[in-house]
């Protein structure tokens, strides 16, 4: 398996898609998904992109070119497409969505300020 196959394969298992869910998000059909995660086929260009915008990652990433470990995607960036992916989902009013974004900025500023402190006072 190349690269990109084994990244798209990382990717979808850990959103918990199956090939039909990713087949239906991008339009293309489950064996086509099938042959870009067993290496025989590689998607168009426009279908790279469609790939790269519904996991959020470049297409740097899913083609290996990413500096980091191939097979992770950073934490935060997980973290931010399942509230991402969860919000689009989810049928409330936009003010609603953004009250829900707002106390989640609220609660990290909040918690990096504890943990500067907590660094700060180790450091003493």
């Amino acid at each position: 398996m190349n690269n990109f196959a084994n990244i798209l394969k990382n990717l979808r298992v850990k959103r918990g898609m199956s090939q039909a869910d990713l087949a239906r998000l991008l339009g293309v059909g489950r064996s086509t998904i099938a042959s870009y995660e067993n290496g025989t086929r590689k998607p168009d260009h426009e279908t790279l992109l469609q790939i790269a915008a519904c996991f959020q990652v470049s297409t740097d990433f899913l083609l290996g070119n990413y500096k980091g470990n191939n097979n992770e995607i950073p934490a935060y960036t997980e973290m931010i497409s399942e509230i991402n992916q969860l919000l689009r989902s989810t049928p409330l009013p936009a003010d609603k969505k953004t009250e829900i974004i707002n106390e989640l900025l609220d609660y990290f500023r909040w918690k990096v300020e504890q943990a500067q402190q907590d660094l700060s006072e180790k450091e003493e």
